[in-house]
Parts: structure tokens; C-alpha cells; sequence
């Protein structure tokens, strides 16, 4: 019981940090998507990062140097493909809403972040986990369905007042009503997201050599869970790497990089670095998590915090005002999905009691995927 509380605590604080983070688009006056999604990634990933390692993990650079150039560059490309997605959320956020663009990327991201982790990790997880873990998996992709079709039924809605020359005041205009080809967009925009962030737990789960040997670079020492702050390292790189090429040259291709020092932009700069702090939340808790859950950390720890991140970001959108004027078939829609969702959660929490703890001792560092490493009796 225990083991589960330190696991799950931490990924609720990631979920409310992921479902948090696309509000900063709501509220930029003087930037571009390119201007806050840049700034505020840049700040989750280089100067953070840099920060609590140095701090918390001294020789990590020997660690990723040991793990070699194979496993750093695998990382690396899954941080890139999260880069990608990053991108991509971001333009299909701004085009769909908090709520719709939400539901449609984390289906597909549960789907395969949480999916290949479980493939790679079959043989380590009994029989009755597995068919719970599915199962759970199952029920979460529908829930997120449900809150993708109320999406689409607010869409249709919306549509049909535009053809009808209704004019929306206000108190019933959502923030957001995409209609036709932009709609599609959007929806392609948010589909390769999903996709590609998937990235980030992949890299997660792929970094277990890295973490094993920053264990090695300090045998004797009781890193625990901050030994899973090196994971995280190659990946933030390759994530910045995606966004600098692509958000980067877009700036500079459109004049926009400007926007970072014109008058009255110092609001918008405090949002988006704030926004980076709420972004390196929505990660590094979440390893945390991982690392206290074992084995399937990174399967039902990945599945639940997307879920719930799916719940906070469709509670956001009804605060911003997306769903304004939708019908109360359309919120019952999205209502059913959050109950699906909550269910999945309780199913996934007793796939992870059936799963074996893979918790190290103080003195006895293992990753949370349940490689042994050399101290390892196994």
C-alpha cells in the first residue's frame, strides 16, 4: 500500500501539471505559438534539468558518458519525436481547444506509450497483471474516445449555428468553434501528436541503461528515485533539438523571434517561463512515480497520469469556455468519458497491486524496469 501512495502521489502531481500546461496559449496577448511554446520548453528542459542533476545527481555526465552512444541516441529520438509533438499539440490545441485537442492526443499516446513499455516488459509481469493492465489500458482508450466524440459533437454544433447566421454572445460563445477544413486541421495536427508524444515515455522507459549507470558511477550510494532524474537528460535534449529546428526557424522565417523583446511582452514572457516550471512537473514527478510502481511504472503509471491530465485539461476548457453553448447531449457525452476514465483508474490501481514490487533498498539500485545491475543478486 505504501509503495502504491509514493507512486501514484507523484503522478497526480505530474497530471495536473500535464492537463495545466497548454493554458498558457489562452492567455498570450503579445506572442506567437512559436514565441511560448519555444520559451517555455527551452526553460523545462535546459536550465531545470541542468539544475537539479547538478545538484542532486553529482557525476551524471559520467553516467550518460558510460552509457554509451547507442542508448543516449535512442533517447534522443524519442525526445525528438516529443519535440515533434509538442509542435504539433500546440497548433492543434490553438485550432481545437483545450478539451477535443486533449482527448484525441492522449487516446493514441495511452495507446502506445503505455502499450510498448507493457511488450517490452511482458515476461516480467505476471499472468492476472497482464490481463488487468490490458484491460485497464482498454477502458482508458474508451474514456478518452468519449471525451474525443462530445469534442466532435460540439463541433457539429457550433457548424450548424454558423451555417444558420446565429450569432453567439459572450455568455454562450465557446473560446473556440473550428468548422470545416480547419477543423480537420486541427484534428490531423492533434492525431500526429499523439503519435509522436508518446516519445517521452518511450525515452523514459528505453533510458533504463542510463539509469543503471549512473547507479554504477556512485555503487554504495542510496540514489533511489533520483536516479531517474538522468533519464530524463537525453531526451529533454533531443525535445529542444525538435523545437529549436522547427519553432526556431519558423521564428526567424516570420519575423516573430521580435515579439521576445517588443514593448509589453515582459507578461507574456513571465507566463510562458512560469509555463516551463509546469511543464518540467508534468515529467519528472511522473519518473518518480514510475520508479516506485516497478515493473509496470511505466504502463499504468503512464496510462493513469495521461487519464487524469485528459480530466484536468477538460476541466480547464470549461473554465476557459470552450464548451459555452454546447448541448447537454454533448456534455453527458463528455460527462460518460470522465466516468470511464475514473473506473479505468481503479482497474489499472489493481493491475499494480498484482504486479511484484521492484522498489530497490538503500544500497541496492535497480531501475524501475527491473533490469539487475551488477549489485543485483539476481
Amino acid at each position: 500500500m505504501t509503495t502504491l501512495f509514493l507512486g501514484f502521489l507523484p503522478i497526480v502531481v505530474a497530471a495536473v501539471a500535464g492537463g495545466a500546461f497548454g493554458l498558457q496559449y489562452r492567455l498570450m496577448r503579445r506572442y506567437t505559438v512559436e514565441n511560448s511554446s519555444f520559451l517555455s520548453v527551452f526553460i523545462a528542459t535546459v536550465p531545470i534539468p541542468l539544475i537539479a542533476c547538478t545538484w542532486l545527481l553529482p557525476g551524471w555526465t559520467e553516467a550518460i558518458a558510460r552509457a554509451g552512444f547507442a542508448a543516449n541516441a535512442q533517447v534522443f529520438l524519442f525526445g525528438f519525436c516529443w519535440g515533434l509533438g509538442a509542435i504539433t499539440y500546440a497548433f492543434g490545441f490553438n485550432i481545437l481547444g483545450m478539451a477535443l485537442a486533449a482527448s484525441l492526443l492522449k487516446g493514441i499516446s495511452i495507446a502506445i506509450g503505455s502499450g510498448l513499455p507493457l511488450l517490452r516488459h511482458w515476461d516480467q509481469v505476471p499472468d492476472s497483471a497482464r490481463i488487468t493492465t490490458v484491460v485497464g489500458l482498454a477502458t482508458l482508450i474508451l474514456g478518452t474516445a468519449l471525451a474525443g466524440r462530445a469534442g466532435m459533437l460540439r463541433e457539429r454544433e457550433a457548424r450548424l449555428r454558423a451555417e444558420a447566421g446565429f450569432i453567439e454572445t459572450s455568455a454562450t460563445k465557446a473560446v473556440l468553434n473550428p468548422v470545416g477544413r480547419v477543423f480537420w486541421i486541427g484534428v490531423l495536427l492533434c492525431l500526429v501528436s499523439g503519435f509522436a508524444s508518446a516519445g517521452a515515455n518511450l525515452g523514459y522507459d528505453y533510458a533504463d541503461h542510463i539509469e543503471r549507470a549512473m547507479t554504477e558511477v556512485a555503487p554504495g550510494t542510496p540514489l533511489e528515485w533520483r536516479a531517474t532524474l538522468v533519464r530524463w537528460m537525453p531526451m529533454y535534449w533531443g525535445g529542444i533539438s525538435a523545437l529549436t529546428l522547427l519553432m526556431g526557424g519558423a521564428m526567424v522565417r516570420n519575423g516573430t523571434w521580435r515579439n521576445f523583446v517588443a514593448p509589453g511582452s515582459a507578461r507574456d514572457c513571465a507566463i510562458s517561463v512560469s509555463m516551463g516550471l509546469v511543464h518540467f512537473l508534468a515529467q519528472i514527478p511522473y519518473g518518480i512515480g514510475a520508479f516506485y510502481l516497478g515493473t509496470l511504472g511505466t504502463t499504468v503509471g503512464w496510462g493513469v497520469n495521461i487519464g487524469l491530465a485528459l480530466i484536468v485539461a477538460t476541466s480547464l476548457g470549461f473554465f476557459t469556455g470552450e464548451w459555452n453553448g454546447a448541448s447537454q447531449a454533448a456534455k453527458r457525452t463528455l460527462y460518460s468519458g470522465i466516468l470511464v476514465l475514473i473506473v479505468a483508474f481503479g482497474i489499472l490501481a489493481y493491475a499494480q497491486s498484482l504486479a511484484p514490487e521492484n522498489v530497490p533498498a538503500a544500497g541496492e539500485e535497480s531501475v524501475a524496469t527491473g533490469i539487475p545491475t551488477p549489485r543485483d543478486p539476481r
